[in-house]
This record gives C-alpha cells, structure tokens and sequence, in this order.
C-alpha cells in the first residue's frame, strides 16, 4: 500500500509517516517549494512539489490530481487545513481510485472556523470557557467586556491585556476582512486548568478511536490521560455532524475534571502520544479511509510521557536567545519536565540522517532566533485557511482550463 500525505513536512504529516514507516508502507508528500531537506523522515520516499495551500487552495488541488495522474497511490490522507478543499470536491481525488476519508463539506463547514465551531458546541451543550461569545462586527468586538480575553479567528488566536489592544485588533481585524459576509470571531475569557487535546477517528459518525493527552510544559511535553468525559463528548459530536476521518480538538480540564472546549480542527493532529500510549490512530485513519469499518478501540494506556524537544525548543527562542539556550540545556540533560518522556519526533537515535539538521537548527535557532522563527512562521502562514483562501473554498472550484 501506498500512502499520499496532504502537508509534506508538518509535525503531523512527520509523526504520522514514521507511523507508518514502521509498518513497512510506503509513505510520499506533498510539499511547497522551500521545504528543508533535512525535515524528511527517512520514511518518506518520495516529495511531490506542489503550490502552497494557503495561497491558492485549488491550484493545491489541481497540482495533487496531476500527481494521482501520473503516479499511482492507494490512499490520500488530509493532515492539515487542506482537508477543507479536498472535503468540498473529493470526487477529485476519488476518481483516481484513491482512497479518502474527509467529513461532509456541511458538517466541516460548521467547525471550520472558532465561531462556527463554538456555535456548533454551543448547539449540542458541550462545556465552553466563561464568557464564550461569538462577534460579527468590529464595533461588536469593541463593545465585548474588558480584558484579558482571547480573541480567536480563522487564522488564529489574539491574547488581548488591555482595552487599547483590544480596539487595535478590531480595526486590524476589520481591515483583513474576518468579518465580511457575516463571519465572525470568538472571544473568551481565560480559563484556568491544564490544557488537554483530543484526537478522534470517526467512520460516518461512529467513533472508532479515540486518545487524549495533557499539555505539561506547553507543547513540548504531553502526558496521556483517560478522562471519560472526552469520549462521550467527542463521540457526541461527531455522531452529532456525522463525521468521517480524523477530528481533533483542545480543551481546558476544569477544577471538577471535565473539559471546556477551546478550539475544533477537522483533521486528525500530531498523533504521535496517543502511539506511544497504544491508541494507533494512524491505522484507524487509513482503515476508514479505505472504506472499512474498524472495531471500536479501547483507551489507551494513561501517563504515557513524549515530548517535542524542537517545539520547546522554538517556543522558547521567541523569548530570546537566553532562554533558548537555557531550554536546550533542559532537554540535552533530561531534566524536568523532558525527563522520562519519549521523543515523538526528532528521534536521533531512529532518524540518523537528521543529525546535520538537528544540529544546524539548533545552532541558528541560538545564534539568529528572530531570523529563523520568521521563516518558520512564513512557511506555517503558506498552509494556513486565512480568511481570503476560505472565501475561495466556499465559492467552489474556477472553471477548469481546456
């Protein structure tokens, strides 16, 4: 079996392809030109170039069917925002007698973006932070209560300290169109508790598995947990839109345990703590992919610790150098919080040929952080739905050049 992946060199797609590496099938990517080599799990054997997603979401797509044209693959698996073009036409891949697992356009639409989303858990009584509202106009926003609140849009999240950012942000939101045709944001108030994720793999709204997992320092190290309260919820929604592949979604664990909800993303992310803990989400993709209707999976195994050491790694360089390198000493000496926790994805020791890369990262990352976290943030931004890219998705595909 042969495996396409939609996002050549995200933390996903990279943990998702050594998953199945290690189950000796051949993994290729798409990717936009710029990608750096060295990000290349050994497991890929083949990099399609193809136009960058957010720039162009059908020029992405135009460019994946030429690639099922000339080569053949037998499943094509959504691991980014790209999911939202691939739902809206995914005849066009299908037709190529690749297999393909993305939600109904209707039900990716009413999750697509914050305000959707927290209209949709609002709809079917899943807990939400304090304060939860859903804005439509700039003078709204203006008019919400005072900070600190997180303000939340389709390309991302705004933490707000005072009333002039919040006024600032409402003419730079109005500016950038994220309110146009009615679209709106999110806005809540902080909430206080340890940040979980939740992974989900549905087969035509049945839930066929799920894991979830606690944010120990950041992103940077997870812990898995079995909270019940997250499969009964994530199965409700799911069941609720009739969901099909991956979904995934963050929360808060509040002072009595359960989860208030904070974001929704349709597509399954960076599932590599729920392989360490036993929950191979990989495989329940690939089997609802294919057309199968795989046995509901059992919970995984709890407190099972990965970690990221490069995301902890980035995360501090935009604090400065100082406590980037700080942050590299902790995880070259394995001190808490990395201490015990299995590498999800720069492994080493399994992925030699990354050595060079690590190393050049590492030394840039402390030598020249802002100058490395604005690449990074470049490439991020080319993958990411903006506003302007989702309008293009909702219009449907241009004709088609004869």
């Amino acid at each position: 079996m042969r495996v396409l992946l939609g996002d050549g060199f995200g933390v996903t797609s990279r943990q998702i392809a050594m998953a199945i590496g290690r189950s000796g099938q051949d993994v290729a990517v798409l990717a936009p030109p710029g990608r750096p080599v060295h990000a290349r799990p050994r497991s890929v054997t083949a990099v399609h170039e193809v136009p960058a997603f957010g720039a162009d979401p059908w020029a992405w797509l135009a460019r994946t069917e030429a690639v099922l044209r000339a080569e053949p693959h037998d499943v094509l698996l959504a691991t980014n925002e790209h999911v939202a073009v691939l739902a809206r036409e995914p005849e066009r891949i299908t037709t190529h007698g690749v297999a393909l697992a993305v939600p109904p356009f209707a039900a990716l639409r009413r999750v697509a973006d914050r305000a959707s989303a927290a209209s949709t858990l609002t709809e079917i009584g899943m807990p939400q932070p304090a304060g939860t509202v859903v804005v439509r106009s700039a003078e709204e926003l203006r008019q919400v209560a005072d900070p600190p609140l997180y303000v939340k849009t389709l390309a991302g999240s705004h933490r707000v300290e005072r009333r002039e950012q919040l006024l600032r942000l409402a003419d730079s939101l109005e500016q950038g169109g994220a309110f146009v045709d009615g679209a709106g944001v999110l806005v809540q108030e902080p909430a206080q508790g340890p940040v979980l994720s939740a992974q989900a793999v549905f087969e035509h709204g049945r839930l066929v598995a799920v894991h979830a997992y606690e944010h120990l320092h950041g992103s940077a190290v997870r812990r898995s947990v079995v909270v019940p309260e997250v499969r009964e919820q994530v199965a409700m929604l799911g069941g609720h839109l009739g969901w099909h592949g991956g979904l995934s979604l963050d929360a808060v664990r509040t002072a009595h345990g359960g989860p208030a909800w904070l974001d929704v993303r349709p597509y399954l992310a960076e599932p590599g703590n729920a392989g360490a803990a036993g929950t191979d989400l990989v495989a329940a993709l690939i089997a609802v992919s294919r057309g199968e209707a795989p046995a509901s999976m059992p919970w995984g195994r709890p407190d099972v610790r990965t970690r990221q050491a490069h995301g902890g790694l980035l995360t501090a360089a935009r604090a400065g150098r100082r406590r980037a390198g700080r942050e590299l000493l902790r995880i070259v000496v394995r001190a808490i919080p990395y201490r015990d926790a299995v590498e999800e994805t720069l492994s080493l020791r399994r992925e030699p040929r990354r050595i060079a890369g690590s190393l050049w990262l590492t030394t840039t990352v402390l030598t020249m952080p802002a100058r490395v976290l604005a690449r990074i943030d470049a490439q991020e931004a080319g993958g990411t739905l903006s506003p302007a890219a989702w309008r293009r998705v909702l219009a449907g595909a241009p004709p088609r050049v004869p």
